[in-house]
């Protein structure tokens, strides 16, 4: 069900959102975790120009895509946000690494911001709607496409973790990447320069940096695409209140995330492509892990038993 950008009024923010506030921290923040992937992005086409793409650039950036995109998906959105299934301690902390080192603020704002989202979907308090601005008020096209996708992390709100994050403070894993959550996006690019000084000398070890600022901005974009362009552009399973929508090639580049209204009518569960055709990767990694007896209790909707089956060890 589509929501009318008439419908929207203006009113307070609702319980749970700090407004009125500059929050310089959350934008200063976001200027270093956007701009360093972005300037080294800028710089790629330069220096590639004058140094070969060796095979050391094209797997660093594969696997590091990968790595980032299931610590997101798995870790971060099914885990952490949506508790979708249950694991040991040491594969919740390598799923929180490998979400840290996307470049997309601690595991503790991140599942904040998005519990969040579901709670006021395309109505007054969503953080991220390309319908309603962080004013409550009703935003036109461009401009609400463009305060979904990156406008809202230099808004002048703040999801109050007092609301959204009781449990998660509690949580010793995500205390921890939250007192540390400086530390991953370094360790993101020093792996790779790491890996390509080893294989191929300090020149390849630039170009796998370079490589990696490059796949983190296409993953970032991918995840923020969510929440503009998947609020605006797909199909619809479930016909829901408000604007959610299935985006096959956002799926794709989020190993599955991008079958957006399928999550927002199970946002529990830790399947999201649901449907035939729909491929849903993180599923099956989470999937594997329960094959490998690292994961169980994994929810999926009871209208779903063939996926149900596919989890019989």
């Amino acid at each position: 069900m589509a929501i009318s950008r008439s419908s929207l009024s203006i009113d307070a923010a609702p319980p749970g959102i700090l407004a009125g506030r500059p929050f310089w921290k959350k934008k200063i923040d976001n200027i270093f975790l956007i701009g360093i992937p972005m300037a080294g992005s800028l710089a790629c086409p330069f220096w590639f120009h004058y140094h070969p793409i060796h095979w050391v650039e094209i797997v660093t950036f594969v696997i590091g895509y990968f790595v980032i995109g299931m610590g997101t998906g798995v870790g971060f959105h099914r885990y952490f946000s949506h508790k979708s299934f249950q694991t040991k301690p040491w594969v919740a902390y390598a799923l929180g690494a490998a979400g840290s080192m996307s470049f997309q603020s601690s595991v503790l704002t991140w599942v904040s911001d998005h519990r969040r989202h579901h709670a006021h979907t395309d109505n007054c308090g969503d953080n991220h709607s390309p319908y309603v601005d962080e004013h409550c008020g009703a935003s036109t096209s461009l401009k609400g496409l463009f305060h979904a996708h990156i406008g809202w992390m230099f808004d002048n709100t703040a999801t109050d973790l007092k609301i959204y994050a009781r449990d998660l403070v509690k949580d010793p894993v995500i205390r921890f990447y939250a007192r540390t959550h400086y530390v991953w996006p370094v360790v993101s690019l020093a792996i790779p320069w790491l890996i390509g000084y080893a294989f191929g000398g300090i020149a390849d070890a630039w170009g796998c940096v370079f490589a990696a600022c490059l796949r983190t901005m296409l993953f970032q974009h991918s995840v923020w695409a969510v929440n503009s362009f998947g609020h605006t552009f797909g199909y619809e399973n479930y016909s829901m209140k408000n604007n959610s929508k299935n985006n096959t090639l956002l799926a794709w580049l989020t190993f599955g995330d991008g079958y957006h209204n399928n999550h927002h009518r199970y946002p529990r569960s830790a399947f999201h492509g649901l449907r035939k055709g729909e491929v849903d990767l993180n599923g099956l990694i989470i999937t594997l892990l329960c094959k490998m007896g690292l994961a169980s209790h994994i929810i999926i909707p009871d209208e779903y038993a063939e996926l149900k089956a596919k989890l019989a060890v």
